[in-house]
Parts: structure tokens; C-alpha cells; sequence
């Protein structure tokens, strides 16, 4: 394994004061979020009576004034209480713990927003020094700081974020034109008025016939700026997170993002460069920013397997397939098409011994795909026991969201097992986050997700290119039900993988809020078994009793051991519910959260320079945290890391080393991928549908066999 260094840095001790710690008491009553609104307000409070930083770091307000006497601080409380009942009612108390007793990403955290916080603009203005000259745009940079517990110990992680801001506002780049061609131009692009940055999904009108409205309607368009604009100006729809806000468009500017370069009149190359960065460039800005903590005495050098090698990981165990009868290879990307080849399917799905695999086509190229077609019946003929028949194709000349829309419904009358849609190279997503990479292709998988319908995407550099129609037919069995091939080497620590995700309305209904479960279930080798999808209505969002038992019935899963891999943070609430449910039925529940954005970098040094970490290196933060490279991209690009955390669910977590294997050897099984992507099977488009599911929309079977999220 070559030499590896993180983002992440020791906090010097003498960096850290004294520091005590108040948990909020709510009442037993108070809502699940009560203690984040009332600690916030106290620690404000607080922070005006009393000297010293108080800040709020859940679950603690956390202070460095350690000689205040915790009966004053309590008296505050109390008073507090007395006098703003509506806003205090549900603090019973403050409970204080020792400095021993903070957790270190807490003291961490602190540390952050404390004693860096002096040096923000000596860091911004670091990074502005080392900008990019891009024709019609700039480079933002900012400095991502974040707190750890690094095997017990205070860290911080120093990263870097960047985002392209175009030269035009909003207006300049839509124009005078229709509203049919403002929307045409403006939705789906990522905009920013400096503060909030959100994706435009929806042209309001113009300003002359919303302007009445706007002045008393519109809180987040200060008055004067409708007064000023003109009547032909737009005014368009934002969306940060889950709220939609109007604004005009005079006061935003749009991000540029690599799938929508054709959109903007810059360099590609320029852009590439500065959205994805190279390894050591990367390195040299961190190293840029760090070195100004590190002057100040605030953090140490960054954790490397020389100084910790224990840290470190690499994917240096055995990964071997098993294809038909039970021919075994070893698991090389490069050899898997010609390994499938020879060896054969693992399991043909019933339904195509003797019936053709029915395909709808989408095709958005200028060309027609009769040839791609023939040539790939050729190569089933030849070489598998199975036919495809092209039922209908759809063109799309214009390629918008809308027009994907409408190809997708005419195509799924013909109840298709699945569809391949061609799109043009530059629609393909990348991996680096900075390049805010939600392509055009992608958006195609979106809506077929929720029909339970699966699909193929085809890049054009792919039609003339003979050693890519193996990994296509593989695609096409994974997707509709077969299984190509298993792992030889099961996971021993369990009996079940399942990716397990709860979608939780953002509506409430006359019936309380709708909870949308999914598991997505696969044996320990690899072979998907099934999905089961189960919906119920409760007051206040808390998990019934029967989602669980539903999902996981006794018969199936009664004393058995089932690893959970769950697409982003672990709710506390379904931990809880999990770990009931297991201790019913003699089942052990071991979640495994797996966070796919925000996670400090990895690099290796080889050859006395600096580069890209290879696939499944990883720094393990502690025995429940590790930062895992799952996917290493073919351009000199660093490699966005998954943050990976173990749960207690009522029994011991799982192994840290055993939860990167499984979340490493299941992005395996995606079948037919050039190499393997970012995330598992387990939990593939979870965001997707996710998404679809916060809409509105319903699902129309409860159970399936076809793992339509590949």
C-alpha cells in the first residue's frame, strides 16, 4: 500500500480550554426536536449575561467560562422558563458534565467556532490568492472546517470547496424572450444570491404582472428591489433543500456545473481544471489553509499511516465471483466481461427461459441505433441463452426535462422489462462533488425509479465500441431480475444485506404523516433476493411497531443476523425501533450509515509526488468511523470519499473493517459498470427516490424481484 495522509488534523492540547458541558432537560412531552430549539436559545442567552463562548453543539451548550458556578447557570434557566413560557416550557433542568465527559468531536467543534475563528479571512484570502482565471466566470473557493473524534482524541478536518459563478445575473443569461423559452433556459440551472444557492424550478412570470403581488407577497424580494426592477425583468422559483422561494432574477447567478457547460459560453477545459481538482493541487490549497491553524497552534500535522498505520485500510482481501456452475474468478474490472463470457449467468430469471426481454428505447442522439441493436442480438445469439425484442423507440430532439418526461410515459405503455436510453458523452455524471454533478442522464433514472421500471443509460462513445457489449448485456440481466454473478466470499458476519431506507412526508396528511419504508434484500454473497415496500400513517412521524414487522417478517428473519446499509445519517428513532424489533424476533440489526458527500479527502504519495489513493483505501476515525475511497476516477481527479459509521441498534455495532468490506464489495454487484461506482446496490439512488416518493407519489407493486435502482 502506498504512503496515505488525510485531511485530518490533531487539535493541539494546548488549543483546548477548559471547557464544561449543560444537557438541556426537556420534558418527557416536548417534541423530538425541542432540545436543538431550546438549547439554541438558552446558549444565546447565556451568551449575553455571561463572559466566555457559550455555544450550542448538540446535545451539549458548551462553555469555556469553567469558573461560573453551574447554580447560576441554572437560576438563568429557570428564570428563562418563568418569564418566556411559550418559548422555555419544555426545559426541565440543565445537567452539567466535566470536560472527561465531552465527546471530542464536541470539544472539536468548539475548538472550530472558537479558536479559528479569528482566522477566517486571513484563510479566505489564502484562497483567493490562489484563484482560477476562467473566461466568464469565477472560482468561489471556501474552507470547509469540521470537527472529529479521531480514536478519542479532538480533530479537525480541512477541506476545500469550490463552485463555478457565471459572469451574467440570472436576467443577462435568460434575456428578453418567451416565457416558453425563459423556462426552457432558466430551470434546472443552480443559482446563488451570495448567501443561498438552490436549483431554479420554475419561471413565476415577469415583474410588470407580478409586481402588486410581489411587494406584499414575496418576504425574501425587499420592496425597493421590485420598485427598481423593470416590467420585463423575471421573476423565477429557487429551491434551497426542501423550501422554494421566489426571487428575481436580477439578483441571482447562475453556478455553473459540468453537466450544463453547453449552456455557457466558458472553456471547458478552464472549468474542468478548476471544479475537479488534481490530487496535489487539492493538497497544496489544504495545505495552504491548514498552515495557518497551524501557526496559531491549533491543530498538528495531518494523520498519515506512517505516524498511525493502524488507521489506515486498504481492500486487501479476497474478491473473487462466482459465475454458472460455480465457475469462480478473481474479481478484476479489466478482465470481468471476458470472465463472464466464459463462464456464463449465475441465475437466468425464469420469466426469459424462452421469452425475449422486452426494451423501450429513448433515444436523444441525431442518430439511429438500428446497427447497435442487430450487433447486440448478435452477440446474445452467439454467446447467452437469452433474446431481447425493441418493442418501441422514442426520439427526443430537444432534450429538457419535459421532453424526457413525455418519452418516458409514451414508452412505459408498452410495459417494457426495461429501457435503454442514449444520451451524448457529456451527460455523464463524475464523482467530484465541487462539480455539483446532477446530469441530465441521471434525471432520466429518476423518473422510472418510482414506476419500479428499470433503465439503461448508453453514451454515445459506447455504440462503436465492441468490448462495451458485454457490460451492456450484463446491465440488462442485473436490471431485470438475473443474477450474473455472486460473491465467492460471503459476508460471515451476516445472513442478510439489506439497503433500508424510511421516506418520511414532508405534507401531513388529515391521517397523520405518511412513512414510506423500502429494503432492498440480498443474501450474504450477493444474490438479490427481493425489495419490499411498505407504507403507514402516524401522528407525529414516529415508526409503528408493524412497518418493522412488515418488513422484516419472523419466518424470514427470526434469529437471523442482518447487516442494514442506509443512505445518509442513521435516524436515531429507527435505530431504536430496530433494535426493539430484533430483541422480538432474536434477530441481530447491524446499520451501517453510509454519508455519500462532505467527507474529507484521502491522498498517496508515490514517487515522492502526490496522488489519488488507490480503490478501497480508507482512514478508519475510530472503531465506528471511517473514510472510504469506493470509486477513483479515470481523470486525475481526487476521489470524494464516503463517510461510513457503524450503529448500535440494541446490539454490538458492526465491526468497522467488516462494514467498508460490505459496502466495498457490494458496489461489485452493480452489474455491467465499467468499474465499480461510489455506492453500493444496497442503497443506488436512494436520493432519486427518495425524492419521487417526498412528492407525492406511490409506489404501485409492495414486493418485486427486479432491482430496478441499478
Amino acid at each position: 500500500m502506498s504512503d496515505l495522509f488525510v485531511e485530518v488534523f490533531p487539535i493541539e492540547p494546548d488549543a483546548i480550554p477548559p471547557l464544561i458541558g449543560y444537557v438541556p432537560l426537556i420534558a418527557s412531552d416536548g417534541q423530538p426536536d425541542e432540545r436543538g430549539r431550546v438549547g439554541g436559545r438558552l446558549a444565546a442567552r447565556l451568551r449575553r449575561l455571561f463572559d466566555g463562548d457559550w455555544l450550542w453543539i448538540a446535545p451539549y451548550i458548551v462553555t469555556d467560562n469553567a469558573a461560573l458556578a453551574h447554580e447560576e447557570v441554572a437560576e438563568v434557566a429557570a428564570a428563562l422558563k418563568a418569564e418566556k413560557p411559550e418559548a422555555f416550557a419544555a426545559l426541565d433542568g440543565l445537567h452539567d458534565d466535566t470536560q472527561r465527559d465531552l465527546p471530542p468531536e464536541v470539544v472539536a467543534v468548539f475548538v472550530q467556532r472558537t479558536a479559528l475563528r479569528p482566522h477566517a479571512e486571513a484563510m479566505a484570502a489564502a484562497l483567493d490568492a490562489a484563484g482560477d482565471h476562467i473566461r466568464n466566470a469565477r472560482a468561489q473557493r471556501e474552507t470547509r472546517l469540521r470537527g472529529w473524534d479521531a480514536d478519542g482524541h479532538p480533530a479537525l478536518s480541512v477541506s476545500i470547496i469550490s463552485r463555478l459563478i457565471y459572469g451574467q445575473t440570472l436576467q443577462e443569461f435568460i434575456g428578453a424572450v418567451t416565457t416558453a423559452d425563459a423556462r426552457e433556459r432558466a430551470i434546472g440551472i443552480w443559482a446563488t444570491d451570495g448567501a443561498t444557492r438552490g436549483e431554479v424550478v420554475g419561471v413565476v412570470g415577469q415583474v410588470g404582472a407580478e409586481r402588486e403581488r410581489l411587494m406584499t407577497e414575496a418576504p425574501h424580494i425587499l420592496p425597493e428591489f421590485v420598485v427598481e426592477a423593470g416590467d420585463d425583468e423575471w421573476v423565477v422559483m429557487l429551491k434551497a433543500g426542501q423550501i422554494e422561494v421566489e426571487y428575481l432574477a436580477r439578483s441571482l447567478r447562475p453556478i455553473v456545473r459540468l453537466p450544463q457547460l453547453g449552456r455557457f459560453n466558458v472553456d471547458r477545459e478552464q472549468v474542468i481544471n478548476a471544479l475537479q481538482m488534481s490530487p496535489r493541487r487539492r493538497a497544496g490549497l489544504v495545505r495552504t489553509v491548514s498552515d495557518i491553524a497551524k501557526r496559531a497552534g491549533i491543530i498538528g500535522k495531518a494523520y498519515d499511516s506512517r505516524i498511525a498505520p493502524d488507521a489506515f485500510f486498504s481492500a486487501d482481501f479476497e474478491m473473487n465471483l462466482r459465475f454458472n456452475d460455480n465457475r469462480v474468478r478473481r474479481y478484476a474490472a479489466d478482465k470481468l466481461a471476458d470472465d463472464f463470457l466464459q463462464c456464463g449467468v449465475y441465475r437466468l430469471r425464469e420469466d426469459f427461459d424462452g421469452e425475449p426481454v422486452r426494451v423501450c428505447v429513448v433515444n436523444t442522439l441525431p442518430l439511429k441505433i438500428e446497427d447497435f441493436v442487430e450487433a447486440l442480438r448478435r452477440q446474445l445469439d452467439r454467446h447467452f441463452p437469452f433474446k431481447i425484442e425493441v418493442v418501441r423507440e422514442r426520439r427526443v430532439r430537444v432534450v429538457s426535462r419535459g421532453n424526457l418526461e413525455s418519452a418516458v410515459r409514451a414508452v412505459q405503455k408498452e410495459d417494457p422489462d426495461i429501457i435503454l436510453a442514449f444520451f451524448p458523452d457529456e451527460a455523464a455524471s463524475g464523482d467530484d462533488e465541487d462539480s455539483n454533478d446532477d446530469a441530465t442522464a441521471a434525471y432520466i433514472k429518476s423518473l422510472t425509479l418510482g414506476r419500479g421500471l428499470p433503465t439503461h443509460v448508453i453514451y454515445e462513445s459506447t455504440l462503436n465500441d465492441p468490448d462495451a457489449m458485454t457490460g451492456i448485456i450484463l446491465s440488462i440481466l442485473g436490471k431485470t431480475g438475473s443474477t450474473p454473478y455472486v460473491l465467492t466470499e460471503p459476508i460471515e458476519t451476516a445472513d442478510y444485506v439489506v439497503g433500508l431506507d424510511v421516506v418520511r412526508q414532508t405534507f401531513v396528511t388529515i391521517e397523520g404523516t405518511r412513512l414510506t419504508a423500502i429494503a432492498r434484500v440480498y443474501r450474504a454473497d450477493g444474490e438479490f433476493l427481493h425489495y419490499r415496500v411498505r407504507e403507514a400513517q402516524t401522528i407525529g412521524g414516529q415508526l409503528p411497531y408493524a412497518l418493522l414487522r412488515d418488513l422484516f417478517p419472523p419466518r424470514m428473519y427470526g434469529g437471523q443476523r442482518i447487516l442494514i446499509h442506509h443512505d445518509g445519517d442513521f435516524p436515531p428513532d429507527l435505530a431504536d425501533a430496530l433494535g426493539q424489533w430484533g430483541r422480538a424476533i432474536n434477530a441481530q440489526f447491524l446499520p451501517v450509515a453510509i454519508n455519500r458527500q462532505g467527507a474529507p479527502r484521502l491522498y498517496a504519495i508515490e514517487s515522492g509526488g502526490i496522488t489519488a489513493p488507490a480503490w478501497g483505501s480508507a482512514f478508519k476515525l475510530n472503531d465506528a468511523e471511517a473514510l472510504l475511497v469506493s470509486f477513483v476516477p479515470d481523470q486525475p481527479v481526487t476521489p470524494q470519499p464516503l463517510h461510513i459509521t457503524t450503529i448500535n441498534a440494541g446490539a454490538p455495532p458492526a465491526a468497522i473493517d467488516e462494514a467498508l468490506r460490505s459496502v466495498l464489495v457490494w458496489t461489485l454487484l452493480t452489474y455491467g459498470a465499467a468499474r465499480p461506482p461510489k455506492m453500493p446496490v444496497t442503497v443506488v439512488n436512494a436520493d432519486h427516490l427518495g425524492s419521487w416518493l417526498r412528492k407525492g407519489n406511490r409506489f404501485s407493486l409492495d414486493d418485486g424481484i427486479v432491482p430496478f435502482w441499478l
